[in-house]
């Protein structure tokens, strides 16, 4: 063997070695971080957008691995995909939204005569975590004043039922921004209306100050006196 075929052989053997070397590095590096995550579970993620009371079905979810550790107790595992097939969604949710408890609910029963109508509250102002659905409230919204009106605050539907209280989310869009939420966050409220009551509400929601709702007692099923339905600046300074 020449010194140039010697000195080939060593080049081999040392890169050899090296190359073992970095094969066991990149192995103890594995080790360590996975030590370190801990062992994972599948959670169910959307594999697309989903509309608001838009029906679940198979197709909409995945099954993907994630460390426990970084698993809350609201997240659905895989296991449980049977749970939310056929429900609805409670809001508005994009591709790869890890799903939830509370984002999937069951479809809500409309009597006849009646509409299901959502509109978007605010987080701590207006719901407080106090709103849940089978209760009664009245939605109070305050409208700004005119050259000929002075602003007021008017019971616009009374003893409304709430069907469907959904998950808080971000408020981001331009008409979220003119409603002047207070906090960041928005919940979606969905009431049990007639007509003439959902198109009321429909009108305050986009053209109101700030809309608010306010909780009934249990079996509160009372009417509002007419001298209590609306209130004025021109009351307030009175």
């Amino acid at each position: 063997m020449n010194p140039r075929q010697r000195r080939g052989l060593v080049l081999i053997v040392l890169t050899s070695i090296a190359a073992v070397a970095v094969f066991f590095g990149i192995m103890t590096y594995v080790d360590d971080v996975g030590s370190r995550v801990g062992p994972s579970v599948q959670v169910l993620r959307l594999t697309r957008d989903v509309g608001v009371y838009e029906a679940i079905t198979e197709d909409m979810l995945a099954s993907v691995e994630m460390p426990e550790r970084w698993v809350s107790g609201a997240t659905l595992l895989a296991d449980e995909q049977d749970d939310i097939l056929g429900k609805v969604a409670s809001s508005s949710f994009v591709a790869g939204t890890t799903v939830q408890t509370g984002m999937m609910v069951t479809p809500p029963a409309v009597e006849p005569g009646y509409r299901e109508i959502a509109v978007m509250v605010d987080a701590e102002t207006g719901v407080a975590g106090k709103v849940s659905p089978g209760d009664r409230v009245d939605i109070i919204a305050t409208v700004g004043g005119t050259d000929t009106a002075p602003p007021s605050s008017r019971v616009w539907v009374s003893n409304a039922q709430v069907i469907d209280v959904g998950v808080a989310r971000d408020v981001d869009d331009e008409s979220d921004a003119r409603a002047s939420f207070e906090s960041s966050s928005g919940v979606p409220v969905t009431f049990a209306l007639t007509t003439n009551d959902a198109l009321k509400v429909a009108y305050v929601e986009s053209f109101s100050v700030k809309l608010r709702l306010a909780l009934r007692g249990a079996g509160d099923t009372s009417e509002i006196s007419e001298d209590q339905w609306v209130y004025t600046t021109t009351e307030a300074q009175g």
